[in-house]
C-alpha cells in the first residue's frame, strides 16, 4: 500500500465538542483507511466502524489482516449523495472533499438526540415527554417523566429483540409476583431513527437507593428457583458477546492496547470453554450486582435491568458480590458472608472462581473503553485498569461505574 499524502485541517471532534487538528486525507491518494474515511467525514473512527458493521456505507474495497481500506472515490461519491435527515446537498469542493463538517452525528447517544428521540416515542405511545428529566447516560440514556414512568432510550442499532425479551421478561415477573421493575402497559419497545425505547414504571422519587447485599442474595435466590416459560425464548448466556465490536470501533485504545485486549479476549474464551460449573444451569439475571437492585416506594427490594435474562450457569450471577468483594473491597467480609449464608452458596470455594472473576473484571475494563473518551477522569480509570489486567496489580484502586 503506498504512502498517502495528508494536509492539516480543523475537525469537529465528538469527544467534548472541541476542534481539534485532524489529519485530512488526500483524496488523491490509493487507498483511505477507516481512520482516513472517519477524518473525511468529520465522525469518530468508532462511528465509521458501526456504519460498516451495519452495512450503512460502501463495503471496503480491500481487508488486509484487520484493516478495511476504500478507494477514495468511492467514499467521496457516497458522501455526496447519501442523506442527510434535516439537511440540503453538500457542499463540495473542486477537489471532491467535503466541505461541510458533520457537528451532530444522529448515531451518537448525546443529550440532544436522546431528548428528540424522547419527544418521537412518547408521542407514538401517548406519553406526555414535557418536563421530562435526564437521569443519564451511559449504555442507554434515561428520563424520568413527569408521571411516574422511566423511559430507556438505546445506542443507534441496538437489539430490538433483546428489548421486546426484556419487556416480555417484566411481564413474566409480574406474573409470578417476582419483585422486578414493572413495564408499563403500552405497546413497546418504540423504535426512532434505530434508537429503541421502552418505558418502565418509576421505582420512587427521590433517586436510587440500593438494597443491602442480604436482600440481594434473597432476590437472586428467588430467581434461581424459578423456571421460565418456554414461550419466552430466552437465549443462552453468551458471556463475551459485546466484548469484540467494543474493542474493534474504539478509537480511544492505543494499538497496543487494542492487541493486549484481543489477545487477552480470545485466552479468556478459551479458559471459560474448559469451566466445570457446578450449580445448575438455569435463569439467570446477568448482571446481579447490588446495582441493579433498588428499594421502591415502600422500601422493598425490586431487580432492575432486565436486558441480560438468560439461561446459564447460575454462578455467572452469584460471582460480582464475591468479586466486589474479593476484588475491589466494595462489600465488607460480613457482608459476603450474609450473602453466602442467604444464598446457600460460597462461590469462592469453587475452583473455577478465579477464572469468572478475571472473565467479568476483563468485560469491566471492555464497557470501561466505550466511555473513556467523554472525560479525562474515565480514561485515566480505563488506563488504571487496562495496566491492572496486564501487570496483574490490585483492583482495589477501581471506581464504580
Amino acid at each position: 500500500m503506498q504512502s498517502r499524502r495528508r494536509t492539516l485541517g480543523v475537525l469537529h471532534c465528538h469527544n467534548g465538542g472541541v476542534a481539534i487538528d485532524q489529519a485530512k486525507p488526500d483524496p488523491s491518494a490509493e487507498w483511505w483507511t477507516t481512520s482516513e474515511v472517519a477524518a473525511y467525514l468529520g465522525l469518530r473512527v468508532a462511528t465509521v466502524s458501526s456504519y460498516r458493521m451495519r452495512g450503512q456505507m460502501p463495503e471496503p474495497d480491500m481487508t488486509l489482516g484487520r484493516t478495511h481500506v476504500w478507494r477514495p472515490s468511492k467514499i467521496i461519491a457516497w458522501q455526496v449523495t447519501r442523506p442527510r435527515p434535516g439537511v440540503g446537498g453538500r457542499p463540495v469542493a473542486d477537489n471532491g472533499t467535503d466541505l461541510a463538517v458533520e457537528h451532530d452525528d444522529p448515531t451518537e447517544l448525546t443529550p440532544a438526540t436522546a431528548s428528540a428521540v424522547l419527544q418521537k416515542a412518547c408521542a407514538a405511545a401517548g406519553l406526555d415527554s414535557a418536563g421530562a428529566r435526564l437521569l443519564r447516560v451511559g449504555s442507554n440514556a434515561v428520563f424520568r417523566l413527569t408521571t411516574p414512568v422511566v423511559a430507556r432510550i438505546s445506542r443507534f442499532g441496538a437489539s430490538v429483540d433483546q428489548a421486546r425479551r426484556a419487556v416480555a421478561v417484566a411481564r413474566w415477573l409480574e406474573s409470578v409476583d417476582y419483585p422486578a421493575v414493572r413495564a408499563v402497559d403500552v405497546d413497546q419497545p418504540v423504535i426512532v431513527d434505530q434508537h429503541v425505547v421502552t418505558f418502565w414504571d418509576a421505582l420512587s422519587d427521590d433517586g436510587d437507593q440500593y438494597a443491602t447485599v442480604r436482600e440481594v442474595a434473597e432476590v437472586l435466590a428467588r430467581l434461581h428457583a424459578l423456571t421460565a416459560p418456554d414461550s419466552l425464548h430466552l437465549p443462552a448466556v453468551a458471556p463475551f458477546e459485546n466484548a469484540a465490536h467494543r474493542i474493534e470501533v474504539n478509537d480511544w485504545l492505543t494499538p497496543d492496547d487494542r492487541a493486549f485486549l484481543v489477545g487477552k479476549l480470545a485466552e479468556l474464551q478459551d479458559k471459560y470453554s474448559r469451566l466445570e460449573f457446578v450449580l445448575p444451569p438455569g435463569v439467570i439475571h446477568g448482571d446481579a450486582s447490588i446495582g441493579n437492585v433498588l428499594r421502591d416506594y415502600r422500601g422493598d427490594p425490586v431487580v432492575i435491568d432486565l436486558d441480560g435474562f438468560a439461561i446459564g450457569p447460575r454462578e455467572w450471577d452469584v460471582v460480582l458480590t464475591a468479586m466486589y468483594y474479593d476484588s475491589f473491597g466494595w462489600h465488607t467480609r460480613e457482608e459476603y458472608e450474609t450473602f453466602v449464608q442467604i444464598y446457600g452458596f460460597d462461590i469462592m470455594t469453587w475452583p473455577g472462581y478465579p477464572v469468572l472473576r478475571e472473565i467479568r473484571e476483563f468485560l469491566m475494563v471492555t464497557w470501561v473503553i466505550q466511555k473513556a473518551g467523554e472525560s479525562e477522569q474515565v480514561a485515566a480509570e480505563a488506563r488504571k485498569r487496562i495496566a491492572a489486567l496486564r501487570t496483574g496489580a490490585s483492583r482495589r484502586d477501581w471506581q464504580p461505574y
